[in-house]
C-alpha cells in the first residue's frame, strides 16, 4: 500500500465515499465492514464511518455475543442475561464513534424492557453515546423518556423531537426544562408543540433561554406571549413557528411589542390566513432577511377564504422590515379540485390593491406570489410592481392559478418586468403572449437580459408562436426553452383551448432551440 494512503485523515476521506445515503444502504455498510476486517490500518477509519450514523438500537445489540442478545416470541430484541463488564466495554468501543442517532416508534416497539433497563443502568459515568452530536427521536410515549434521557449529553448540537402538536404534558415539560443543564451545546432544536397555559409557556421559554448557543429553532406556538419571548432569544438566527395550536384568545396585551433579534430566516406555518394575521399583528421584526409563510390547511375540502388575504398582506408589510430580501407565500391547497367554484367566485380574483402594501419591500430579491390570480392585474400594475422591486432575481406570480381564468397581463407586462428588474434570473408568470411592435416603447427601450435562463408561462394563451419566439429571443437570448403546463393526457386530457396553447408553446421551444 502506498505510504500516501497511511494517514487516517486520508483514509477517512476515501471511506466517506461509501456514504451514499442517510442512513447508508446495506451495500455500503457491507463494504465498510469488509474494509475494517482487511487490515489494522483500515480498521479504525472504516469503523468510524460505519458507526457514524445509526438508526435504531439493533446495531448496538448486535455487538453482544449470541449468548446474550436474542429475539423473544413476539419478535422483539431481548437479553438472556445482563451484559458483563467486558461486554459493556465492547459496546462502548463502538458507541463512542456514533455521531448521529435516529429512533422511530417502530424501533422502540422492537426492544423489550430488559434492553431498556440495561441501557438505562449501564455502569458508566458518561452518557450512553458520549460522542453523539445529532439526535432524532420520533416518538412521544413517556414510557421511553428515561431511555431518551440517557442519550442526553453536552456534545449534542442538534435535536429533533417528533412530539404530537398539542399542549405538552408535565413529563414533556420537565424533559424540555432539562435541556439547558444536560444539553447546553444545542444549536438546532426541532420540537413542534406549544403550551396550553402561561405557566407551561413560561417553562418552555425559560428552558430555551438556558441554551446559549441555540441558533435554529422550530417549535409550536400557543399564544402571542410565547411568540414574543421566543423571538427575543438573542442567539437565534433561524426561527420556524407552527401555529396549529395558536390561541388568540390567550393574548392579553393590546400593545405592539418589538423583537430586537437579528434574524436571517423566519418560517411560519399556520392553519388559516386568519390565525397568521393575528400572529403577525403581535410582533415586529426589526431585522429579517428571508420570510416563508405557509398556510397548511387541516380541511382540504375548501380552499382558503379570499376575504382574509388582504389582512394577511397588510400584516406582513407591517411585521417585517423594508430590507426584506426573500418573501415566499405557500397556500397549500389543491386549486385544481376547486376550478368551477373559483371561476364562479369573483372574490378569488385578487387585484393590485391586495399586493400594494408589499411595494415597500424595495430590497426584495426573491418573491413568490404563486397563488395570486392574475386576471385583474394588468400591465400598468405590473410596471408599478417592477419599479418598486428593482433588485428582483426570482419572480413567481400567479403561475399556479393563472390557468383558471385568462390573465390580463400581456407581453408588454413581461417587457416592463425585464426593463425595471435587470437582475432577474427566473420568471414564472402567466400572460397573454401575442406579437408586439419591437421597434416601439417599452420594447425598444429595454435592454436584453442575458441573466434570464428560466421562463415558465403556465397555460398562457398564445398567438403566432413564431413571432412570440422571436420576441423572447430578443429579450432573453440565453433562454433556449420556455416552461409551460404540460397536461397529463392519460389522466387529464387538456380541455380546449389549452391543448392548442400547449402545442403552440412547444413550437416556441422548437424555434428557440
Amino acid at each position: 500500500m502506498h505510504f500516501c494512503l497511511l494517514p487516517p485523515e486520508i483514509l477517512l476521506q476515501i471511506f466517506s465515499a461509501c456514504e451514499f445515503s442517510q442512513p447508508m444502504c446495506s451495500e455500503s455498510r457491507a463494504t465498510l465492514a469488509s474494509l475494517a476486517m482487511t487490515c489494522r490500518t483500515f480498521q479504525e477509519p472504516a469503523l468510524d464511518i460505519l458507526w457514524k450514523n445509526i438508526v435504531g438500537f439493533k446495531p448496538l445489540i448486535a455487538c453482544l455475543p449470541e449468548c446474550v442478545g436474542n429475539i423473544d416470541i413476539r419478535g422483539r430484541l431481548t437479553l438472556e442475561r445482563p451484559p458483563l463488564d467486558g461486554e459493556c466495554r465492547l459496546i462502548s468501543r463502538y458507541t463512542q464513534r456514533i455521531h448521529s442517532l435516529t429512533v422511530y416508534g417502530g424501533h422502540l416497539n422492537r426492544i423489550d424492557d430488559q434492553i431498556m433497563q440495561a441501557f438505562i443502568s449501564a455502569p458508566s459515568p458518561t452518557p450512553l453515546l458520549p460522542g453523539l452530536r445529532s439526535l432524532c427521536w420520533w416518538d412521544d410515549r413517556e414510557y421511553f423518556f428515561p431511555l431518551l434521557c440517557t442519550l442526553f449529553g453536552s456534545t449534542i448540537t442538534s435535536m429533533r423531537l417528533g412530539f404530537i402538536i398539542r399542549a405538552p404534558s408535565f413529563a414533556e415539560s420537565v424533559l424540555l426544562a432539562s435541556f439547558g443543564a444536560r444539553c447546553p451545546s444545542i444549536q438546532e432544536l426541532h420540537c413542534d408543540y406549544g403550551g396550553d397555559s402561561r405557566e407551561s409557556s413560561d417553562a418552555i421559554c425559560e428552558a430555551l433561554r438556558g441554551l446559549r448557543e441555540l441558533f435554529r429553532l422550530s417549535i409550536g406556538v400557543f399564544n402571542a406571549q410565547t411568540l414574543l419571548r421566543l423571538a427575543s432569544l438573542s442567539s437565534l438566527k433561524f426561527l420556524s413557528l407552527n401555529l396549529r395550536t395558536y390561541n388568540f384568545h390567550h393574548t392579553h396585551s393590546h400593545s405592539t411589542p418589538t423583537s430586537s433579534s437579528q434574524f436571517e430566516e423566519v418560517y411560519i406555518t399556520s392553519p388559516s390566513p386568519f390565525v397568521l394575521t393575528h400572529c403577525l399583528r403581535n410582533i415586529r421584526f426589526l431585522s429579517c432577511r428571508s420570510v416563508n409563510l405557509s398556510i397548511d390547511y387541516d380541511d382540504f375540502i375548501q380552499p382558503y377564504d379570499p376575504m382574509e388575504i388582504p389582512d394577511v398582506i397588510i400584516s406582513v408589510s407591517e411585521c417585517f422590515p423594508p430590507t426584506l430580501e426573500k418573501l415566499h407565500f405557500d397556500f397549500a391547497t389543491d386549486l385544481d379540485n376547486h376550478t368551477e367554484d373559483i371561476l364562479a367566485d369573483t372574490r378569488f380574483a385578487l387585484g393590485f390593491d391586495v399586493v400594494a402594501p408589499m411595494l415597500s419591500f424595495s430590497h426584495l430579491k426573491y418573491l413568490d406570489l404563486d397563488w395570486i390570480c392574475t386576471s385583474v392585474i394588468d400591465d400598468t400594475s405590473l410596471k408599478t410592481m417592477a419599479q418598486s422591486w428593482p433588485l428582483l432575481e426570482h419572480f413567481v406570480f400567479g403561475s399556479a392559478a393563472g390557468w383558471l381564468v385568462p390573465p390580463s397581463l400581456t407581453f408588454i407586462g413581461l417587457v416592463h418586468l425585464i426593463h425595471h428588474c435587470p437582475l432577474l434570473r427566473n420568471i414564472k408568470m402567466p400572460f397573454s403572449a401575442c406579437p408586439v411592435d419591437v421597434n416601439s416603447a417599452p420594447f425598444s427601450n429595454t435592454n436584453l437580459s442575458e441573466k434570464i435562463r428560466g421562463l415558465f408561462v403556465g397555460t398562457s394563451p398564445i398567438v403566432d408562436p413564431v413571432a412570440v419566439a422571436s420576441q423572447i429571443h430578443k429579450l432573453m437570448p440565453k433562454s433556449i426553452t420556455v416552461g409551460f403546463y404540460d397536461w397529463d393526457i392519460a389522466r387529464f386530457p387538456a380541455p380546449s383551448p389549452f391543448a392548442q396553447f400547449e402545442a403552440d408553446w412547444s413550437r416556441v421551444n422548437d424555434f428557440l432551440r
